[in-house]
């Protein structure tokens, strides 16, 4: 048998606003691009009582969200000529992709310097991560299976919930491209370690919980009137934690100790009975059940939060990002 080649290496224009799979995932950016901040003004207005306020405000960024993905297909006809220049590069260790187009290497570096100009940390971060993806890599000693679309010529490598990679071939080498990585899957056990088993509804599970706890929490400040930032800056942390960086939980705990003695201190506050001034108490002396219940719920939600952070921050939960991470390249990749 002849031995494969050492390495294959290919360049093609991958279509952009003619994509039907880049189309849909534009739409599911621009989606959560509105979504995510549509629910943290929510959880904030309801644990304020303005429910009303919450349909107006999810109108608002569903628009928003519209003219994301038309400016989004309005930049790749206009900006990008409605392709891509892509370089693909397979050898015996995986698979590279690279970013070779010199306009989307340019608008990179631009929202980058654009963003840090202006102070704004939203388009900084999305030229970031928009230059981190022009050069990625698939490794073989990851876990993932292989789906096959030959009318497109397209290769598309997968993991339980999410393509990891999409390979675009040409007519010409697409049987020769496929054949060689169904020899290193096979040859590396790759799709093996593919899990049966989605994490996304674990994920979700824990981000409705992170909300709800937020919603307690902003419930409690609001009650015992102190200061909103913490539980805006928990929220966010938590939900950053669980999908992007473990690390993160360490910010989650040292907000929730602030906010455990900001509770302990208004509690233990001396105050002045108003029927009489000589008279003096300490507020938690004057609660009612609703108060103790309140406050209760309170503990709890930072007991699931602190949980959920402690294990993230000590490796034993990896957010979706690093597990995607294992999953393209392997473990320590």
């Amino acid at each position: 048998m002849k031995p494969p080649p050492p390495q294959i290496r290919w360049e093609i224009d991958i279509p952009l606003a003619t994509n039907p799979r880049l189309l849909k995932t534009l739409a599911l950016v621009a989606g959560l691009a509105a979504l995510i901040p549509s629910l943290f003004m929510s959880v904030i207005l309801a644990a304020q009582g303005e429910w009303d306020g919450i349909p107006a405000l999810a109108g608002l960024f569903a628009l928003v969200g519209v003219g994301l993905f038309v400016s989004f297909v309005l930049i790749a006809l206009i900006v990008f000529g409605n392709r891509l220049r892509t370089r693909y590069t397979l050898d015996a260790q995986g698979i590279h992709q690279e970013t070779i187009d010199r306009t989307s290497r340019l608008v990179n570096r631009l929202t980058v310097l654009g963003g840090a100009a202006s102070g704004q940390p939203g388009p900084t971060g999305a030229g970031l991560t928009a230059r981190a993806r022009e050069s990625e890599r698939l490794d073989w000693r990851g876990g993932f299976s292989l789906q096959v679309q030959p009318r497109a010529h397209r290769l598309i490598f997968r993991n339980a919930w999410r393509p990891l990679m999409e390979v675009y071939c040409t007519p010409e080498n697409f049987v020769q491209i496929e054949a060689l990585a169904r020899h290193f899957m096979s040859q590396h056990h790759t799709s093996e370690r593919t899990p049966a088993r989605s994490p996304l509804p674990s994920y979700l599970g824990h981000s409705m919980l992170i909300l709800l706890a937020a919603f307690i929490l902003f419930t409690v400040h609001d009650e015992f009137d102190l200061d909103l930032f913490a539980p805006i800056l928990v929220m966010a942390f938590a939900l950053a934690t669980l999908w992007l960086i473990p690390l993160f939980g360490y910010v989650v705990l040292l907000v929730n100790a602030g906010i455990l003695a900001s509770l302990v201190m208004a509690s233990l506050e001396e105050r002045v009975s108003y029927i009489r001034p000589s008279e003096r108490y300490r507020h938690y002396e004057v609660f009612s059940d609703a108060d103790w219940a309140l406050l209760g719920f309170g503990l709890l939600a930072l007991g699931y939060l602190s949980w959920l952070a402690w294990r993230a921050a000590r490796g034993r939960l990896l957010s979706l990002l690093m597990r995607d991470q294992d999953d393209q390249t392997g473990p320590g990749g």
